[in-house]
């Protein structure tokens, strides 16, 4: 699926994700991730979320610390929906605010068990759960 496919496949609003979600209709799985001084989300390219304790200043791409789980320990559907052609819709809430980014899948069962990542190139590694994503930390 090229970029222009997927974005003519994004759900508009994005309100219509979060109720497919909701409604049982697409694989999900949650996890809670918190933050730390260090997180800089100054990463033009990459976002990443890490079950790491300590982050130092050099993770630009890192939104999130100390995760209940990384890409290779999510739940069985979303592991193998990420296996096929589709969106993959991450949706981040902060409490008070919330956003969400959305990519094509990698083709690829992730497997890292420290990691989870979404990128705006089409690198993918054990890690990644997006490419060629809408969002980065700083777009």
């Amino acid at each position: 699926m090229t970029r222009l496919e997927a974005l003519k496949n994004i759900p508009r609003p994005a309100e219509e994700c979060v109720e497919k979600t909701l409604n049982g209709e697409v694989p999900v799985d949650l996890f809670i991730a918190r933050g730390h001084p260090n997180v800089r989300a100054s990463n033009k390219r990459t976002l990443e979320v890490t079950k790491d304790v300590y982050l130092t200043r050099r993770g630009d791409c890192i939104i999130a610390c100390c995760a209940e789980k990384a890409a290779g320990e999510l739940s069985a559907t979303v592991l193998e929906a990420l296996t096929r052609s589709g969106l993959v819709v991450l949706i981040i809430d902060a409490g008070v605010v919330w956003d969400y980014v959305i990519g094509i899948t990698p083709r690829s069962k992730p497997a890292s068990k420290w990691r989870l990542v979404a990128r705006k190139s089409n690198y993918v590694d054990d890690s990644t759960i997006a490419i060629l994503a809408d969002k980065a930390p700083t777009t």
